[in-house]
Parts: C-alpha cells; sequence; structure tokens
C-alpha cells in the first residue's frame, strides 16, 4: 500500500514569459498522505525536456506531517537553456515527474506539453500583466535608434552638447523634446510601415515582433509599435506606459518623475468609487484593486483620464509611424484612443513592472 497519494495536473502549453515572471509550470502537484503516522523521506523530481540543457527540479521532504501537501508553486525551472530563448516554432515536448518514498517510487509519470515561441504573448486579461517583459531596452537596434535621435534632439534644442538625459532637467517640456526626437528619428529614418502579426496558431495569443526584427523588416503591428517606442524610451531613463484597448494598443509616457510618483501613490483617484454591485463593477467584470500594482484597468479609467487631462500623462498613436505624422498628431490620436470607457482594458506601467521585479525576457535573436 502507498503511503501517500500523487495528484499532478500539466499545462497542454508552456509560455517562456510566464515562467519568466514566476508563474507554475504544473498547473497541480499535490501530495496526500494516506496512513496515520508521518511519512519520511520523500524526493520530487521534476524535469521539462528543452533539449539536452535539461535540470531538473529536485525536493526531499524529510517528514511529511501534513495530510495534503500542495507543491506545484513550489517547483523551478532553470531558464538558462538556449532552446527555450530561442524559440520560434510551437515544438512538443514533455514534462517528467517522479516520487519516491523511502526508496520506493511512488508515482512516475511523463506528459505531453507544447512548448511556446519565446515571443508569443498571451493575450487576456489573466495574463496581459506581463506584456512589459517584452519592452526591450537592451535589444541592440534600440541603440542605433537612440544615436539617430540624438542629431534630431541637436536640431530640436539648437544645442550641439544636446543629449538624452530623461528627467534630470526636471522639466516637462524637456522629457517632450527627448521623446519628440526619437519619434522623428523613428519616421524620417525607418520608414516604417504598419504589418499583420506573424500567425499564432492559438486563439487569444499574438506573436510579438522584437526591436530588432522591426527595424530589420521595416514593419510592425500596432503592439509591435508601442513596445519598440517604450524600449526606446525606457532606455533613455524615461518612464513609459503600454495601454491596451479593445483590438488595439499604443504607448504613452510620463512628462515627471513626480507625476510618477503621485501614481504609485494613487495621490489622483476617482471622485466616486463605485459601490458593491454596482452596473459599473458588474460590467467590468473586475476588482476595483487590481492585484499587479503596475496595472490599471477598466475600473480605473477615470484616474488615467485625470492623469491624461492635467498633462503629466501623454498618449500616443504608435501607428502613426507608419503615416509619417507628426509628434504633435501622434499625442492627438493616443488622448483620443481613450475616448470610450469600454474599449478600454488595461494602462501597464513598466517602470513600476520592473520595480517588482517583471523584467525584459532574455531573448536570443539569431
Amino acid at each position: 500500500m502507498n503511503q501517500i497519494q500523487v495528484d499532478l495536473e500539466v499545462p497542454e502549453e508552456v509560455n517562456y514569459s510566464l515562467l519568466h515572471n514566476n508563474r507554475p509550470l504544473l498547473d497541480k502537484l499535490t501530495l496526500t498522505r494516506l496512513v496515520r503516522d508521518p511519512v519520511r523521506a520523500i524526493t520530487i523530481q521534476v524535469e521539462l525536456c528543452v533539449g539536452a540543457e535539461n535540470y531538473p527540479y529536485r525536493y526531499t521532504i524529510a517528514e511529511m506531517e501534513e495530510l495534503q501537501l500542495p507543491l506545484s508553486s513550489d517547483v523551478i525551472i532553470p531558464l538558462t537553456a538556449s532552446l527555450t530563448r530561442s524559440l520560434h516554432e510551437r515544438v512538443q515536448s514533455a514534462v517528467y515527474v517522479k516520487v519516491t518514498c523511502a526508496g520506493h517510487t511512488v508515482f512516475e509519470d511523463t506528459r505531453r506539453v507544447t512548448l511556446i515561441p519565446v515571443d508569443e504573448w498571451l493575450d487576456d486579461t489573466e495574463n496581459n500583466p506581463w506584456l512589459p517583459s517584452f519592452v526591450l531596452p537592451r535589444d541592440p537596434a534600440i541603440l542605433k535608434i537612440i544615436q539617430a535621435s540624438r542629431r534630431y534632439l541637436i536640431g530640436i534644442l539648437d544645442d550641439p552638447a544636446a543629449g538624452f538625459d530623461g528627467y534630470q532637467q526636471g522639466v516637462q517640456r524637456a522629457v517632450d523634446r527627448q521623446v519628440q526626437a526619437i519619434w522623428t528619428a523613428l519616421v524620417n529614418e525607418y520608414r516604417l510601415q504598419y504589418i499583420n502579426p506573424p500567425p499564432a496558431y492559438s486563439e487569444q495569443t499574438q506573436r510579438l515582433r522584437t526591436p530588432s526584427e522591426i527595424v530589420a523588416s521595416n514593419t510592425g503591428t500596432c503592439i509591435d509599435l508601442a513596445l519598440l517606442l517604450a524600449s526606446c524610451l525606457e532606455y533613455v531613463g524615461i518612464f513609459p506606459v503600454v495601454v491596451l484597448l479593445t483590438g488595439h494598443a499604443f504607448v504613452g509616457y510620463w512628462r515627471s518623475e513626480e507625476a510618477h510618483d503621485d501614481f504609485k501613490g494613487v495621490v489622483k483617484v476617482p471622485a466616486t468609487v463605485p459601490a458593491i454591485g454596482d452596473a459599473a463593477t458588474r460590467d467590468a467584470g473586475l476588482c476595483y484593486v487590481d492585484p499587479y500594482g503596475w496595472r490599471l484597468t477598466r475600473m480605473s479609467y477615470t484616474e488615467v483620464m485625470a492623469y491624461v487631462t492635467s498633462g503629466d500623462l501623454v498618449m500616443l498613436e504608435a501607428t502613426y509611424l507608419t503615416g509619417a505624422y507628426g509628434f504633435k498628431d501622434a499625442q492627438t490620436e493616443g488622448r483620443a484612443n481613450l475616448r470610450s470607457q469600454k474599449e478600454f482594458d488595461s494602462l501597464l506601467d513598466i517602470q513600476r513592472a520592473r520595480e517588482l521585479n517583471v523584467t525584459p525576457l532574455p531573448i536570443i535573436n539569431e
């Protein structure tokens, strides 16, 4: 008779960006004690097969006194394998789990899983908080864009010594000029064109292009271009936001560190907070206070608009890069994107996400 029972549930798909952000590999791994006395010398091994570089998770329990012990959130899989960081198409793999008790195997199973490409993003309310990991300021293309942008900044300011210094001057207009220089360089130097996203072969997912891929092809979707701009802004020390609407995405930026500090401290709040059972709360289907500190959902639409109206938060329509529109036109359309609360899904603050350990993906470009 086995002393423990093992319940295992493995997801059909494994997404690298979720593992990168400490989401569990397994849906369920629970041990249940079947005998009266504590069970001793339990070992657990979990292995995700990713080519030749497999590093299993191992855990030993000297004595299990609990009646039931959930372990799925404790399983840690190293993410250093080159396959998972460079994968461009879906690959069939497997998860292997083995549990022993006092040297005897009580559970051993191999389950098939699909490894999702590293650039594939799950576009739903549960997983969109991890989009900041696709903002890649250290991508090689970003430095080239910033170098080109400096020439435009010199022209805008009529100052040969001009450079990107983020918020150091303490003047909102100085921040605007830096963003304008980046915008102008992208419009004039890269001649970007809009294109549909690459095939993802799955509902609720989208393949996202890295800055290097966008520059190499001179093409991108609305979200590709929003992430490109956000990466450039983060590189020069300006705090970007990415805004998700129903079927659309664009970018914005904070004009001062003080305004961003107000955002973190929830200084601007809606005049009224929906009561429990209020129609707005029911329609949104969301908690009023989002569990992710860097995301504002539809319930915080009024707060977002307060920052936009005050001029602390500037929105930019990223697809205007493909039409050679000016910086002011992009601002006007970016603000107009917020005309409908029903279409507003969420705002993701990249700087706040970084402070809470949502870091860029270590994607290996070919």
